[in-house]
């Protein structure tokens, strides 16, 4: 009898499942002591508009209770900062300049760990390389979604 990854291996699936793993621990070494969820916020936040907490959740695709509880970790954390309109209910939210000039920053190396990976790759293949693996990603997101 074979073990449940040894049979697992037959499979041709099995070599992106693998390169999705390394992919992933690669991304959370960059993520540095900020976790997703702030990362996303941050990210959102980068075009410099204000969002009540149920346009976050739209834009987002959370449920409102998840983006309250993070939105409110970050604000607590001093990432964001929120302020209420006279005459309104809801608080509006922005990200402060500090932590949007340390996102960039992170973003910055970001993309440079992802440049140093794509040179791994002869010139001729990266553009190539990268319209399949967004094509990869795109029906991968789709199949999850229908699963």
């Amino acid at each position: 009898m074979t073990s449940i990854t040894e049979a697992a291996r037959a499979n041709p699936a099995w070599s992106a499942l693998t390169a999705i793993s390394r992919l992933e621990r690669g991304q959370r070494a960059v993520v540095g002591p900020r976790g997703h969820a702030d990362q996303r916020l941050l990210w959102m936040f980068s075009d410099g508009r204000p969002r009540t907490l149920r346009e976050i959740a739209d834009e987002l695709g959370l449920e409102q209770s998840t983006v309250n509880r993070q939105a409110n970790a970050a604000l607590k954390a001093g990432l964001l900062e929120r302020s209420r309109e006279p005459g309104q209910s809801a608080w509006h939210f922005t990200a402060n300049e500090s932590a949007l000039a340390d996102f960039a920053r992170a973003l910055d190396r970001h993309l440079g760990l992802l440049d140093r990976a794509l040179d791994a790759l002869p010139r001729a293949d990266r553009a190539r390389f990268l319209e399949q693996f967004g094509t990869f990603a795109d029906a991968f997101v789709a199949a999850a979604a229908d699963a």
